[in-house]
């Protein structure tokens, strides 16, 4: 396999793997953009060390034969004289959209048609667009794009049952369905598993949800009785909404608030396992066995070895969000704000990245 890493500045693209001594290519499920950290070897006296330029914004792409796994810009970087090491550290374009905020109301909309309304007025190209079907009629002021998007497929997403992911393949976004691609990796004991642990906890657990009035009335409780008799009574409050169906969404707390488990593993290196895929993992010692799903993970290129470090889920994970607010039957109909000209274009330097 044939790994290169690109620095593209206004001299030109390079390709700059040899002066990289370790390369880090990470993501979780809570953060649309995903992060290369490297080390590029510098040294104003060595002259057999080339000096090379890294400016803060310039493009790096990572690929893999012909792959590309990144492609996002230089964000910052820390020189120091006590080392001959510059380490630097790139976002790809989900910086942008966590960064850049706009203003919108959308009524009866879908969330891929907010996602593509977003991504044409920002200049963004998009992938993958996963389709609901769910209307969402929220307003929004002054909101991130990325909590616009996620806030939409997060209401649909307890309609469809499904969990959905933002993440940028190269420079398009897209929305994909955690784990729907099934099992894109095996993980054993005897081939590509180097170590593996389990951590159990419940720590953010809740059991029981009272409804309350805007008075602080208590309207209705739900409770799982089995949960409170093994770990005590551990109680959230949430405030009664005309017109949303309380229950549900209680019992919806309570189902992801429950017994965290969590499973760290170390394997051989794959691509293909990123943040949002599912792996198949067997380990006889622990006993773990089956489809657990990735919420962050790590790759790591040093001394000629590639390995991960995964942690895993065997419960589907979804970063939700719930940013602005409902607009209500009364109010006069209105589509998304538009933007004038494309912001987008002054984000990114042309052919670079």
């Amino acid at each position: 396999m044939n790994l290169r890493l690109f620095l593209t500045t206004s001299a030109g693209t390079k390709d700059i793997l040899q002066l990289a001594p370790a390369i880090t290519w990470s993501g979780e499920y809570t953060q649309c953009a995903r992060t290369l950290d490297f080390g590029l070897l510098s040294s104003p006296t060595d002259t057999n060390i080339p000096a090379i330029d890294c400016p803060l914004g310039a493009g790096v792409t990572l690929a893999l034969d012909d792959m590309e796994l990144f492609s996002g810009f230089i964000v910052s970087r820390t020189k120091s004289t006590e080392s001959s090491v510059i380490d630097i550290t790139a976002f790809d374009r989900g910086f942008y959209i966590k960064r850049n905020k706009a203003s919108y109301q959308f009524k009866g909309t879908t969330p891929e048609d907010i996602t593509r309304r977003i991504c044409a007025d920002f200049g963004i190209e998009t992938g993958y667009i996963a389709q609901t079907g769910v209307k969402i009629s929220r307003s929004f002021v002054a909101t991130t794009l990325y909590h616009i998007i996620q806030t939409a497929y997060t209401l649909a997403s307890r309609e469809t049952g499904e969990k959905y992911l933002v993440r940028f393949e190269g420079s398009k976004l897209s929305v994909v369905k955690v784990g729907a691609e099934g099992a894109v990796a095996l993980i054993a004991g005897e081939s590509n598993l180097m170590s593996a642990s389990t951590t159990e906890s419940i720590e953010n657990m809740i059991n029981q949800v009272q409804i309350v009035s805007k008075e602080g009335t208590v309207r209705d409780t739900v409770r799982d009785e089995s949960l409170i008799r093994l770990y005590g009574l551990l109680q959230e409050q949430i405030r009664s909404v005309d017109g949303e169906d309380m229950r549900a969404e209680a019992k919806r707390l309570i189902e992801n608030n429950g017994v965290i488990q969590r499973i760290t593993v170390h394997n051989l290196g794959d691509v293909h396992c990123v943040a949002g895929n599912a792996v198949a993992v067997e380990e006889p010692y622990t006993g773990l066995a089956g489809l657990f799903y990735i919420e962050n993970d790590t790759h790591t290129w040093k001394n000629g070895q590639y390995y991960n470090k995964l942690v895993l889920n065997y419960r589907r994970m979804m970063d939700e969000k719930e940013a602005g607010a409902v607009i209500s039957a009364a109010k006069k109909k209105v589509s998304g704000q538009s933007v004038s000209g494309s912001p987008w274009q002054y984000l990114y330097k042309p052919g670079e990245g």
